[in-house]
């Protein structure tokens, strides 16, 4: 077993372990709620970032790179964040995987349950996106007595938003586009394959003309 301090981008793993990795780990879309000072300083967002894994390693885990937009109420930081990386391999001669991740000075974690929190959210983030867009539906149909004419998401969102829906809602949690049926007269329906992206799969979340199902 190989225990090495990386910088990662995620994605293939880059070679062998024993070579040199140097990759950046850019959390573009982390979202830091405002606190007490007007403006969000990057000595603020590194300590925030710190506490989710309790590090005694700022600043030198953590750089944030810039603070890429900001309201009174949310920002967006751009950081690269150094982790350790516990690679194992079956036999001497057999292909290195990573077995187990660490931020700062925390427990080791197994990326099977890190990628499994992740799916895991994206799938609730899904889930609440497409129950808002199956109201804007349900208050498009109220308005004006039939379902909205369209063949696919993006006809569907032209229709809904801004006017029934505030969210502009076309993907689900893992980039991929939400499929949009109408399944009889007064009925539809709306599929993610979820983290497999196949259909028919454990995976799916439907949505059908108000419930809301994981096959």
């Amino acid at each position: 077993m190989l225990t090495q301090m990386v910088n990662w981008s995620g994605g293939a793993l880059p070679g062998p372990p024993l070579q040199k990795m140097k990759h950046v780990l850019v959390l573009g879309c982390l979202v830091l709620c405002a606190c007490t000072s007007a403006r969000l300083s990057h000595d603020e967002a590194r300590k925030k970032i710190a506490e989710i894994g309790r590090s005694n390693l700022v600043p030198d885990a953590i750089e944030i790179r810039r603070i890429v937009s900001q309201t009174d109420t949310q920002a967006i930081a751009e950081a690269t964040i150094t982790l350790a990386f516990q690679f194992k391999r079956d036999a001497p001669n057999a292909e290195w995987r990573i077995q187990a991740v660490r931020l700062g000075d925390r427990d080791w974690i197994s990326l099977d349950e890190i990628l499994a929190g992740i799916n895991e959210g994206r799938r609730r983030t899904t889930t609440d996106a497409m129950r808002k867009l199956a109201e804007a539906v349900e208050k498009y149909r109220s308005s004006n007595g039939s379902l909205p004419k369209a063949t696919d998401i993006v006809g569907l969102t032209d229709i809904l938003h801004p006017k029934y829906m505030s969210d502009l809602v076309r993907e689900d949690g893992w980039g991929n586009p939400i499929i949009y049926a109408v399944t009889g007269p007064s009925a539809f329906r709306l599929v993610s394959h979820g983290a497999d992206a196949l259909p028919g799969t454990r995976d799916d979340i439907v949505v059908s003309s108000g419930s809301t199902a994981g096959q």
